[in-house]
Order: C-alpha cells, then sequence, then structure tokens
C-alpha cells in the first residue's frame, strides 16, 4: 500500500514539474490580468479605519455575507481576487459570498495589522474556518494578507488576497488533501 502512495507522489510531482518547465506554461493569466488591471485603479489617499471597513464583512463572514453587507463594503465596479476567485462586478461577486458563507459553519477573521503604502492598505490576518467535508469536520486556521484600495466614497475598488488556499483549505479535503500534504511535504 505504500508502495501506491508513493508512486501517485511521484507521478503527481513529475506533472507538476513538467508543468513549470518551459517559458510558455509559467505563464499565468491571473498574475498578468491582476498586473495589468493594478495601473488603471485610482491610489487610495486615505480611509478612516480599513480594517473595521473590512472587518463588516469579514470579521463573522458567515453571519454577515449578505447583499446590503456586501455592497456597503465593495464598489460597483472593483477588482477582486480571493486567490479562488476573480471578479469585477459586484453582481458577480454577491451571489458567490452568499453561496461561499451558506457552504461553512463559521468563518471569522481578526486583522491583526495594517499597513499604508502611496497606493494601498495591506492588512494581515488570522482566518478560522469551521466546515464538513465529505462529513468530515474541518477546522482551519490560516494566516493571509489583503491588498485594498478604496473609491471616494470609502468602498473598495482592489481586493487582493495573498493566501495559502492549499494551507487553508485544500490540504482539508478528503483525497486532494492528501496529495496536497505530500506534495508540501516533500519540497
Amino acid at each position: 500500500m505504500k508502495a501506491i502512495h508513493i508512486t501517485v507522489v511521484v507521478i503527481f510531482s513529475l506533472f507538476l514539474a513538467s508543468c513549470s518547465t518551459t517559458e510558455e506554461r509559467m505563464y499565468n493569466d491571473r498574475v498578468n490580468n491582476f498586473l495589468d488591471v493594478i495601473k488603471t485603479i485610482p491610489a487610495t489617499s486615505d480611509h478612516k479605519d480599513p480594517a473595521e471597513h473590512f472587518g463588516h464583512l469579514f470579521k463573522n463572514f458567515h453571519k454577515d455575507a449578505r447583499e446590503e453587507v456586501i455592497r456597503d463594503v465593495y464598489a460597483k465596479e472593483f477588482y477582486f481576487n480571493d486567490t479562488f476567485k476573480t471578479f469585477t462586478d459586484i453582481e458577480e461577486l454577491i451571489p458567490y459570498m452568499e453561496e461561499t458563507a451558506e457552504n461553512v459553519e463559521t468563518t471569522t477573521v481578526e486583522i491583526l495589522d495594517v499597513s499604508k503604502s502611496d497606493t494601498d492598505y495591506y492588512l494581515r490576518w488570522k482566518m478560522v474556518m469551521k466546515f464538513t467535508a465529505k462529513g468530515r469536520d474541518i477546522n482551519s486556521v490560516s494566516i493571509g494578507m489583503t491588498q485594498l484600495r478604496f473609491n471616494e466614497d470609502g468602498k473598495i475598488i482592489l481586493h487582493q488576497d495573498y493566501w495559502d488556499g492549499a494551507e487553508g483549505f485544500y490540504q482539508h479535503l478528503p483525497y486532494i488533501g492528501y496529495f496536497v500534504r505530500k506534495v508540501r511535504d516533500s519540497l
């Protein structure tokens, strides 16, 4: 049985390595799209309390991910990337967030630190997520950072998460989690 696991891990590792052997294969549309889009989004001059604004939705995401809260936090048009999905319109973001909130028992985000650059705010956070996958209760704790820009009305026009989805989510899933952990541990 151990030989089968090792074989699967080796094959999966070789597959991952082959996906990154040429420059053409390394092209990442999401990264390049972000680097192009960020040039078009106005800088934030100031926001009275970016952590409170962000926390209005994410402090208790399971409870607060409702249409009226999402509309209070985000502008009508924006750039949003949470490492899983990218959106530019609030009409697409609302159902995604509502569905995500419905699929977790709880998700809380604690802001640990806020930094400001010339153009952006950076919120460093700890997220605790409780959900069930294939009948198994999952308690995930992860850290990450969100880059934010706000419009003149104080609403988010740029939301880019820097978060390890493998550590915070995928490694906990049945079947795929085994392979994610094995690849991570072999690096």
